[in-house]
């Protein structure tokens, strides 16, 4: 970015939205434009859900901090998250979108994240965006302001400039982005992959997903499932009370041992290590009830992962090689692999070829089939061959010939 772009981001309109008609008439504005850069500060350690401090906007012609202690209804800017005609720009949404989602309940549409673009124009996995921001367009953003209290009122005017920074560069970005992709052919795909932001599971807070968060659950037997699916729920229900985090109730590990022992009685209950004895004594009671209600509950309704299959010595060879394939296939596309395939995706796809299963996978499907997932399968058929190119020393995949 030339200085005078860069210094003609700093003379864009800065506002402070701390009023319900202002948020509305920002938002009006974004959709005329159809485009919005988007960022949010929040604290997550202190409470129930995470405290939004900071919602920050900026279009083309002016850049907004949203004051959400201020203004009780974000509703405007659901509705703006909601909108499909509208694209919104963002750095590691994940988070983001997660307490934006807590404090609008809006389904989130239409997203970029400039980070999974990043990766996909092979400027490498995980950019974080003050690099991002200065390896594209030469600006260095200063990092005085990352641990600050962004509850405070009134923010100071580092504060201010440190928030504003966070979207004022995000359009930027996006249009530099958007014609590398472009030219690598690559915009679909980054497409693809930011729509999975859309899916509404990535929302729920449900006993399934509560469940799975839990560290050690899979020590448990069937029945040991079915009493921490109790305690999971107490413990959220009683955090949400609190409104405190649920690991400050009683963390996972003492859920997992309350229910591998399964106490029912108070001494019981109490002769368990590693449990705070003040959290027992104040929920003695309910804890023993929810150990009750999960043995009565048995095994039903309880959700559980689906076991892991140890793989046979031949299955184990075959990924092994994909893996080698896998990395072979990103180094030429210049893409990490790990952010086109796991371990774990790639095992399932053996064990499938080789039973001779059709089902959907992950790696047969979208931009992931188009960029190895064909490649891989016919390294299995024994269409492709790993081939050492005596002159230029590179390694590659080549087409095989009986």
């Amino acid at each position: 970015m030339r200085e005078t772009e860069a210094a003609a981001l700093h003379t864009t309109p800065v506002l402070y939205l701390s009023t319900l008609s202002a948020l509305e008439r920002f938002c009006a504005q974004a959709r005329a434009e159809g485009r919005v850069a988007l960022d949010v500060e929040f604290v997550r350690e202190v409470s129930y859900a995470p405290k939004l401090a900071l919602v920050q906007l900026a279009t083309t012609t002016a850049c907004a901090i949203v004051d959400p202690l201020a203004v009780a209804d974000l509703s405007p800017l659901g509705a703006l998250l909601a909108a499909p005609e509208v694209e919104k720009v963002l750095h590691a949404a994940h988070q983001d979108l997660e307490v934006l989602y807590w404090h609008t309940q809006a389904l989130p549409v239409h997203l970029f994240d400039t980070q999974i673009a990043a990766a996909f124009a092979g400027l490498g996995e995980q950019q974080s965006y003050p690099r991002l921001v200065e390896r594209l367009l030469g600006v260095a953003l200063p990092k005085n302001e990352r641990n600050s209290d962004w509850l405070q009122r009134p923010l100071t005017p580092q504060q201010v400039a440190y928030a504003l920074d966070d979207v004022r560069y995000l359009l930027p970005l996006h249009d530099h982005l958007c014609l590398r992709l472009h030219e690598l052919g690559r915009l679909a795909w980054v497409r693809e992959e930011c729509a999975r932001f859309e899916e509404p599971e990535r929302y729920r807070r449900d006993a399934q997903r509560l469940l799975h968060r839990i560290r050690r659950r899979h020590s448990l037997s069937a029945q040991g499932m079915a009493v921490l699916l109790e305690l999971v729920l107490w413990r959220d229900e009683e955090a949400r009370r609190r409104d405190r985090p649920p690991g400050s109730v009683l963390r996972d590990e003492a859920l997992v041992e309350i229910a591998r022992k399964a106490p029912r009685s108070a001494a019981e209950l109490r002769s368990l290590r590693r449990l705070p004895q003040r959290e027992v004594e104040r929920s003695e009671a309910a804890l023993l009830a929810a150990v009750a209600r999960g043995l009565a509950r048995g095994s039903v309704e309880v959700p559980a992962a689906a076991p892991r299959l140890r793989l046979s010595e031949t299955e184990e060879l075959a990924v092994k090689f994909l893996e080698v394939c896998l990395r072979l296939l990103c180094k030429r596309e210049k893409l990490p692999p790990s952010l086109v395939a796991t371990r774990a995706e790639l095992e399932s796809l053996v064990r499938q070829y080789r039973r001779g299963q059709r089902a959907a996978h992950p790696l047969l499907s979208g931009w992931r089939r188009e960029l190895v997932g064909e490649e891989l399968l016919a390294v299995l058929r024994g269409q492709r061959s790993v081939q050492l190119d005596p002159d230029s020393a590179r390694v590659c995949l080549t087409p095989h010939h009986a």
